[in-house]
């Protein structure tokens, strides 16, 4: 049962509501001072983390039973970006690990029979019969790659140290792949020997794991650990923060191993290309003028921290039996972009209220976008008046997800905001 995992978690829950709200001292106005997107839409406490340690418990004590109020309860379940901004504010009051009770709750409903949704079984479907999450053939996987003027580039090599991984959504979603062609003309003239899988990559089954489908999601990720290491890669350069965050903190966990313990090291592309930029081997010399401001992805920073092996047993006063280290969310991927962004001449970056670990989600984590658009699209809706308070003309990004869903987001609103991708800028400020 998932939910004994988690059951001192769930239960010594102290109702405080931090959960709910940024860190006091980091609220600058009342407007933007939220960080649940469930609950803002959502209204009642039950959509609150606070709320689903109620239900977990209650589970648990048979207080509550999944055949009393299914459709119900799956709602509250899987109408969550994921996006962990409760589980980084209750680790600085409490110490629970509520992320985890979210993963739980999902991970029993899929055991129980009732998970994951149907929208999320068209995904899982996808990766099974066409390795990628878009129902699209595995020939077109490397199209990309197909309009650059690299020699065989489109073709995998057999043995590669440095991979760049390019993932399901860049590579198949119709107007994104400017981000892995840029990235490769990137890398390719800062000198750097990397390979791709081409029509072999496989998606890195991020999506089943975050929808409570354990038994999909080690199936992929023993599929790709074994690419990896018939590949021979020491070095993974992703532009996905999901895929980063997948095959670092997630297929550590499955191998309940230390991600430093890992054969290989994830490295996003912010920070691969971030280190390039400071060693001169990326000349940034072209004015891009324009004012923009930075949307931290949820999986680039606050969950994309190192996963820390443990086992054991949690007693009183939140301590543990042997020692535990938790994530905070602080360490996540958050200067890099915003180096690579303020090293671009010409380019003025303004922040929005909510940035860093205390981000507003873009609402389109977690499987919330395909299950519960409307509530996916207001997630994203509240992000652009957010980013429209800092008089910037364009918002940033560095994940295909949030970079798609704010378009969305802004055509649903009438506006005339511009999205891009951090390496868009970059490839302006090299020509």
């Amino acid at each position: 049962m998932a939910l004994e995992k988690i059951e001192y978690d769930a239960s010594h829950c102290q109702r405080c509501s931090t959960c709910k709200w940024i860190h006091l001292w980091e609220v600058k106005s009342h407007r933007f001072s939220k960080s649940c997107p469930s609950l803002v839409y959502g209204k009642f406490d039950c959509y609150a983390a606070q709320g689903k340690n109620d239900i977990a418990t209650g589970l648990l004590k048979g207080e509550l039973t999944w055949e009393q109020s299914t459709d119900k309860l799956l709602e509250i379940i899987y109408r969550c970006p994921m996006c962990a901004a409760c589980d980084i504010n209750c680790k600085r009051v409490m110490d629970l690990d509520i992320i985890g009770v979210l993963e739980a709750l999902r991970e029993e409903a899929c055991e129980r029979g009732y998970g994951p949704l149907p929208a999320h079984k068209e995904f899982i479907t996808s990766i099974q019969q066409y390795d990628n999450v878009w129902k699209q053939p595995r020939t077109r996987r490397a199209n990309w790659a197909r309009k650059l003027d690299i020699k065989d580039l489109s073709k995998p090599k057999e043995k590669a140290e440095v991979l760049y991984f390019v993932g399901c959504t860049y590579a198949y979603k119709p107007g994104v792949d400017v981000v892995p062609i840029g990235t490769a003309e990137v890398l390719k003239k800062a000198g750097v020997d990397f390979g791709i899988l081409g029509v072999k990559e496989l998606c890195c089954g991020g999506i089943c794991d975050n929808v409570g489908d354990k038994k999909s999601f080690e199936e992929i990720a023993e599929k790709n650990l074994k690419m990896f290491k018939e590949t021979g890669a020491k070095t993974i350069i992703t532009n996905c923060p999901g895929c980063s965050m997948t095959f670092s903190e997630k297929y550590a966990r499955h191998l309940k191993i230390n991600t430093s313990d890992l054969d290989y090291q994830v490295v996003h592309a912010t920070d691969y290309i971030n280190d390039l930029i400071k060693k001169g081997k990326i000349k940034l010399t072209k004015n891009v003028d324009m004012k923009i401001t930075y949307h931290d992805p949820c999986h680039l920073g606050r969950r994309n921290e190192p996963y820390k092996h443990w086992e054991g047993k949690r007693i009183e006063f939140g301590l543990t039996d042997p020692p535990r280290e938790l994530n905070r969310g602080v360490h996540g991927g958050y200067e890099q972009p915003r180096e690579i962004l303020k090293a671009i001449p010409g380019l003025e970056l303004v922040e929005m209220e909510r940035i860093k670990e205390y981000s507003w989600c873009c609402g389109s984590g977690g499987g919330a976008k395909s299950a519960f658009p409307d509530f996916a699209i207001s997630t994203g809706q509240e992000r652009i008046e957010e980013a429209k308070t800092t008089g910037a003309s364009a918002i940033v990004s560095a994940c295909p997800w949030c970079e798609t869903h704010l378009k969305d987001s802004i055509d649903s609103m009438d506006e005339s905001m511009k999205v891009y991708s951090f390496i868009e800028l970059v490839k302006q400020a090299m020509e």
